[in-house]
């Protein structure tokens, strides 16, 4: 009886693979080549908004140039006038008791040097109109009446002290309740004529107190915008 020969077992070795892993050098190699690429991508494109910005600056200077020119040839003032309160005076035993007086800021925001000549001013109360006499009506400067122009330089503001007086005539009127209008005319460099125009409120107690009063006494009103129809 002849033995049976015992199985054969077989065992597969793994083959190794022919494509070797990339080394440390190559992977280093390939990131420097990818920083490189990306150094040179960058600075394209700052390269290109470079160009980009350039022009906006040319175009930037070319147009504050042509501002310039427009404004060197085409110079002129832009003033205003403006009185934001007043005070009214009433003292008893002065030939005129009562007077106005306030602040007046003239503002010129044009590339010319303005010149103001006083051309009268108005009262207006009830519908009715009176002008005020050169004896009546003044603007001063550090306390000294100015009889001539105002002179308003470029880019500047200056500021004045405008006094009014009543005459029996316009005392009546004024010691009216009711809506008041002052109207102060300029005339400016090539007889421009300024109108600054300011209103304010009395009341019948505030008439009693500034005008009919036997002691001193004063009030500061807050002037307002006057409509087309005050």
């Amino acid at each position: 009886m002849s033995m049976s020969s015992p199985a054969k077992v077989l065992v597969e070795v793994p083959r190794s693979n022919d494509v070797e892993a990339p080394s440390v050098e190559y992977q280093l190699a390939k990131l420097r080549s990818d920083l490189d690429h990306l150094k040179r991508e960058s600075r394209s494109w700052m390269k290109t908004w470079g160009v980009y910005l350039g022009m906006l600056g040319a175009f930037i200077a070319l147009w504050k140039g042509a501002l310039d020119l427009v404004a060197q040839l085409w110079q002129r003032p832009d003033t205003s006038v403006a009185i934001q309160e007043i005070t009214i005076y009433h003292i008893p035993g002065l030939p005129l008791p009562e007077s106005v007086k306030g602040p007046i800021v003239v503002t010129n925001m044009g590339n010319r040097d303005d010149v103001l000549l006083n051309n009268g001013a108005w009262l207006n109360v009830a519908g009715q109109s009176v002008e005020l006499s050169e004896a009546d009506f003044g603007l001063f400067e550090n306390g000294k009446k100015v009889d001539t122009s105002l002179r308003v330089p470029k880019d500047e503001s200056r500021a004045y002290d405008v006094m009014i007086t009543f005459n029996p005539k316009t005392r009546e009127m004024a010691a009216t309740p009711g809506l008041h209008k002052l109207e102060l005319h300029f005339l400016g460099v090539k007889q421009q004529s300024y109108l600054a125009s300011f209103c304010f409120r009395l009341q019948v107690s505030d008439v009693k107190d500034l005008f009919e009063s036997q002691e001193y006494q004063h009030q500061r009103f807050i002037t307002q915008q006057c409509s087309d129809r005050s």
